[in-house]
């Protein structure tokens, strides 16, 4: 309790000093904090938008060799899917996007995306229907001149007016809004919101396109995303020519997982770079201690003359070390809390705040570090001999 007086004292008695001292402590920390807290803000980011977009997904791209030989894959996958995977798979749709001018009486858009889908675009794209209907299998069949609108579009088309029956323009093409979507990606302009979904069979009138190359298919859970690669594998064998075409399928999931494999390589080399600025903390607490042994130089010789051991002396230097540590911990720790909230506000949106974990784990390396870089000063001056330290000046 002694020494923790003493150090105590002598913290207050050099308060600007103290404060330098703890200076490199509280931006090591400080830094530790932020930088963890907006990586996971990141990550976070990064999840809410593959979750936007749809997880548990089978990508299928078909190259076509010989065009004139060329096979109908979309039927093929959707029969396969809505039958013998009908237990595995949600949905099965093209990915086939345009851009073409949106107009409905005077308004109009240039910026939303026209998406050919099947009568299951929304469960293979994480829409969800709002007003009205969905596309169906007899829009498709019957190349029926039929939209369903996202959020933006069909705010920005009719503000508070009901879309639901009436004509929109997509390329100068009428097409009659038979459903909406809500909202999924904060509804503004170039979001996943701005779009709107037509029959797939309509690609032909806009877009000239013969062969549909591209498809999703929906699978209900990710444990089961390999076994309907595996069986998609067998049907296309047996579907596509490999003197016709080829194909190639991804599991949706992996950008996600190479994502987070990307954000814990990024938290391990940032935290690195922070825990450096926290050595350097400690190398100032141990230049400051250093002086601090020279300026009680007489006050330690008079301890040892009247016959305090060793340890006494140890102890008082390590506790005003580990002292100064803790003290630009804690600054450090409510530092990181404010700028963590006030940049995950701003960068991402997002109410951040590092775990208790890691402000626990920062802390405690604060007060390791004070300790471990105090131990020399403290050496330095229990080992001063009583002689030389009463002559000291």
């Amino acid at each position: 309790m002694s020494a923790l007086i003493m150090a105590l004292d002598a913290i207050k008695e050099k308060k600007g000093r103290s404060f330098l001292t703890m200076l490199g402590i509280i931006i090591g920390v400080t830094a530790v904090l932020v930088l963890v807290a907006l990586v996971s803000g990141y990550n976070a980011d990064i999840t809410a938008y593959y979750e936007k977009l749809g997880v548990n997904k089978v990508n299928v791209s078909v190259t076509w060799y010989d065009t004139s030989r060329a096979v109908d894959v979309m039927d093929t996958l959707y029969d396969y899917g809505n039958g013998e995977l009908k237990d595995l798979v949600l949905g099965v749709s093209p990915s086939l996007t345009t851009a073409l001018p949106m107009k409905y009486r005077t308004a109009t858009l240039d910026t939303g995306s026209i998406y050919f889908g099947s009568d299951q675009f929304a469960a293979c794209n994480n829409y969800v229907l709002e007003n009205g209907r969905d596309l169906s299998r007899y829009d498709v069949e019957n190349r029926s001149h039929v939209c369903v609108l996202g959020a933006y579009v069909a705010q920005s088309l009719f503000q508070y007016a009901d879309p639901i029956g009436q004509t929109v323009y997509l390329g100068g093409v009428p097409f009659e809004v038979v459903g909406t979507y809500y909202q999924k990606d904060g509804g503004t302009e170039e979001s996943m919101d701005d779009m709107v979904s037509i029959p797939y069979s309509m690609a032909r009138s806009l877009m000239s396109t013969d062969h549909l190359t591209g498809f999703t298919v929906k699978v209900d859970k990710s444990d089961n995303v390999d076994t309907v690669i595996r069986r998609l594998e067998t049907v296309l064998d047996e579907t596509i020519d490999s003197s016709v075409g080829t194909y190639r399928l991804e599991d949706g999931n992996s950008a996600m997982s190479e994502s987070a494999e990307e954000t814990t390589s990024m938290s391990v080399v940032l935290g690195g770079i922070a825990g450096i600025a926290l050595l350097v903390g400690g190398i100032g607490i141990m230049n400051v201690m250093l002086v601090t042994v020279t300026e009680r130089t007489r006050e330690i010789g008079i301890k040892k003359s009247i016959g305090a051991p060793r340890r006494e002396i140890v102890t008082q230097f390590l506790v005003e070390a580990a002292i100064l540590s803790a003290m630009g911990g804690v600054i450090g720790i409510a530092l990181g809390y404010l700028l963590s909230l006030i940049l995950g506000k701003a960068m991402y949106d997002l109410i951040l705040f590092p775990s208790a974990l890691v402000s626990a784990g920062a802390f405690a390396f604060s007060v390791v570090i004070g300790i471990v870089f105090g131990i020399y000063p403290a050496a330095k001056a229990s080992n001063l001999q009583p002689v030389d330290a009463l002559r000291a000046d």
